[in-house]
């Protein structure tokens, strides 16, 4: 019985580590790091889980190189965006890129764009609509600017989509910015999420229509630094030693980085393509 037991153990195998596992002991080794990005009122144990919850959502991006899952997380808590849940404020897409590999972008949506202007504390109200064929909208620019849309009784397809506009109100003065459908493939086709499977462009194009005018209008709006930040790089993959300090591998369960003082800067990547199946 001894012998049997014995040699059991001289031929057991180490478990193999997942990918999940090491985006998991990334992110608790890191979950310091990842609280002192958070806002006040944000939990690190509890946003940890949604960048996990993330992943199981979409294995593709445990595939990333995990230093790319932790940099979309440190970016995504130091705006104060929880990513991939039912309000869409931010999402984690899987990118190939061709220096390196597969690695995760973050891309804001528009709910969570408006959430950005709002801190400034001098925008009471902004929103973004779409027009669709059959609705009633016209508009004018000029020294007296005005906007009249009464939406059609029909089913609102983004095959059908014309315009999208997105309104603000600074200070009590109205102010707004209106792209032609044209003008939002431009937008898409500029965005390496464009052509993604994972892409909310893919999934949510109505949505990410309203996004692309928001962002527009964002860039006449009071800004604050999270802001500033989100429209300077959303739609870019991200570096994470321009986060922090990195020192090793991710392999080793080790990594440690500082992002108190970390600039987020781009990179180029491609889509991930979709696997033949």
């Amino acid at each position: 019985m001894t012998g049997q037991i014995s040699q059991a153990v001289t031929d057991a195998k180490p478990a193999e580590v997942t990918p999940r596992q090491v985006v998991r002991d990334l992110l608790e080794s890191n979950k310091q790091a990842l609280g002192l990005s958070l806002p006040r009122a944000m939990d690190a144990d509890r946003f940890a889980r949604l960048l996990l919850t993330a992943g199981n959502t979409n294995q593709a991006l445990f595939e990333c190189d995990p230093r790319s899952f932790l940099a979309a997380g440190v970016a995504c808590a130091q705006l104060g965006l929880e990513p991939n849940d039912a309000r869409g404020l931010a999402y984690l897409v899987p990118f190939k890129d061709k220096k390196r590999g597969r690695i995760v972008q973050v891309i804001i949506g528009y709910r969570g764009m408006m959430d950005l202007a709002r801190r400034s504390g001098m925008v009471s109200t902004i929103n973004a609509f779409p027009v669709f064929s059959g609705d009633i909208f016209t508009y004018e620019l000029g020294l007296e600017p005005s906007l009249h849309h009464i939406p059609g009784d029909h089913d609102e397809k983004p095959s059908d989509l014309t315009h999208v506009y997105a309104v603000a109100k600074v200070n009590g003065d109205p102010q707004f910015v209106v792209l032609t459908r044209r003008q939002v493939e431009r937008a898409r086709a500029q965005s390496q999420a464009g052509d993604s499977q994972y892409s909310p462009w893919s999934t949510h194009f109505v949505e990410m229509a309203q996004k692309t005018a928001i962002r527009r209008l964002c860039k006449y709006l009071p800004q604050t630094v999270e802001l500033a930040t989100a429209i300077g790089n959303d739609e870019r993959p991200l570096v994470l030693t321009d986060l922090g300090h990195i020192d090793h591998e991710p392999a080793d369960h080790d990594d440690a980085i500082d992002v108190e003082t970390g600039e987020i800067l781009a990179a180029s990547a491609e889509p991930e393509a979709p696997k033949e199946k």
